[in-house]
This record gives C-alpha cells, structure tokens and sequence, in this order.
C-alpha cells in the first residue's frame, strides 16, 4: 500500500513552488480528508486536480502591500503546490473540495472500504 508521501508531477510540467502548504491528511475507512491551510489565497487562484493515483493541489497566493510602503515580509507569496500520492483506489468522480476562512478541505471518497474483504463467488458446474 502506498503513502500520502509528497511526490514530483512526472512527465507534465514542473510544478513551479515558492513556498509550501501545511497539510493534514485523514485515512478513514471510506473517504481520504486533505486539509490544508491557504490563508490568503483565493478559490480563482487554486487549483485542485487528481490524475491517477495522485492529489495535485497548486495555485497562488498574491501580495497585498501598498506601493511604497516599508515592511517586514513573513508570510510567503507566490506560487505553492502540493503533491500527494493516493494509498487506495478512489471515486475520481466524486471529489469535492471547499476553500473556507481559509482552510481547503478536500474529500476524497475511496472505491471500496478499507477493511471490505473480497467476496468469494460460488461457481456451479452445469452438465
């Protein structure tokens, strides 16, 4: 089974990053919950995508100084991106994701449960 370890976006373009997001991941039986903090940053510069086993999630978070103005800079701006690969098959369909008071939260609901056993399939032999 795989990890929600961060990885690198193969075989498409880099995705460019200047800071990175913190994140909380939440592995229940039917559903995969991302959260990540994104304070300042708008739903038009977000990007949320899933392509194969893998959460993509990047946009931009703008800088809001006045021209002119002298300051200390502590929060990062720019571009981030996140990259987290999937430990089970999902409902690529069914995603949803909301960006509030500045936290995203993305479900992602699996394809079978995680303690769902096969089934066994009786098969009769017809004469």
């Amino acid at each position: 089974m795989r990890n929600f370890q961060e990885g690198s976006e193969e075989g498409g373009e880099p995705v460019p990053q200047d800071w990175v997001p913190t994140a909380d991941i939440i592995n229940s039986e039917k559903e995969l919950i991302f959260i990540l903090d994104l304070p300042g940053v708008l739903d038009r510069d977000l990007q949320v995508e899933c392509r194969a086993d893998r959460l993509l999630v990047y946009g931009t978070r703008h800088g809001d100084l006045p021209d002119g103005a002298e300051s200390v800079i502590e929060r990062p701006k720019g571009a981030f991106s996140r990259i987290f690969g999937l430990p089970c098959p999902i409902q690529q369909d069914a995603i949803r994701a909301e960006l509030k008071r500045g936290v995203l939260r993305i479900i992602v609901p699996r394809l079978c449960s995680q303690n769902e056993r096969p089934q066994r399939v009786v098969v009769r032999q017809e004469d």
